[in-house]
Parts: structure tokens; sequence; C-alpha cells
């Protein structure tokens, strides 16, 4: 069954494998980007910011007369760029990849659950530089359970007599 945490697992790693062959310039050397399922890991020290990109559920909603339920995904980006005039270039480039990863793979979790369009991006005015932020907005169909029915304590109601 996918749940929740299951649809942002199965993302995570289709995104981690798409953006295998990507890494970013830093004091350190080249570093790749890393994917987290759920919110990204808070940084124990101040060194510079890693490139990350996380999948989390954002709201998830169930329909009364429906054999699927839908999952809001956040995939937000923060990718380090110290070139003032370019480092966008980064971002754009990284979420165009995503984006296209998406729409080519929409079917994750075995097949069952699937990306409903439209997909939606934003890119944020105000940048934290050196990291270059956005989000792309998805959403994915998630299953519902059966509904447990408990018909033990009632009684035969007889009505050809």
């Amino acid at each position: 069954m996918m749940t929740i945490v299951v649809v942002v697992e199965k993302l995570a790693e289709l995104i981690r494998e798409a953006v295998r062959e990507y890494d970013t310039e830093q004091k350190a050397g080249r570093v790749p980007i890393t994917v987290y399922a759920g919110f990204p890991h808070v940084p124990d020290t101040s060194e510079e910011k890693a490139s990350f990109i996380y999948c989390k559920v954002a709201s998830f909603k169930d329909e009364i007369n429906g054999s699927f339920g839908t999952a809001e995904v956040d995939i937000g980006f923060s990718i380090c760029d110290r070139d003032k005039k370019d480092g966008w270039r980064q971002l754009y480039n990284l979420m165009e990849h995503v984006r296209q990863c998406l729409l080519k793979n929409p079917y994750i979790g075995g097949g069952t659950n699937h990306l409903e369009l439209p997909l939606k991006g934003e890119i944020y005015d105000e940048q934290p530089y050196p990291q270059w932020q956005g989000m792309i907005h998805a959403t994915y169909t998630i299953d519902q359970p059966e509904q447990e029915l408990d018909f033990s304590g009632m009684q035969e109601v007889r009505t050809d007599e």
C-alpha cells in the first residue's frame, strides 16, 4: 500500500538517480547533491551549506467515493553556487532536469500510484546567497484502505414472512 511515507521515499529514490551526476563547486571541492526523503538534514556546524533536494508531503486528501487519495508533495531545492551573476542557472537547470524526470516517470511505488498534472514550480524572489532556492509542487495518488465492516453484532432481519 502506498502511504505518504512511501511516496516521499520513492520520489527521493527517483530524484537521487536522476541527479547522481550533478555536483556543485564548494570550498571543499566538487560536492554531490544530496536528496532527502522528508525534511533536509539540520546542519551541525556553520560550514558552507551543501546543495540538496528534499521531498516532503505538505498535505494529503482522501475522497469519500474514491479508490485513491492524493498527496501534495513539495520538492525543495537549495543549491549552493557562489557565482553572483550566473549562479541561478544551476538552480534552473537542476529544477528543469527533475521536472522532466517526473514527467517521464509518472508512476512510482510499483506503478499503481501516479503523478497528477499540473506540476507547479516557483523560484523565490529573495535568495539567501550563496544558496539558490526553488520548489516544485506535485500531486501523487495514494492508496486508500478498504473499509473494515463489522457485522457481528447485527441481527438478521427476514422480510419474507
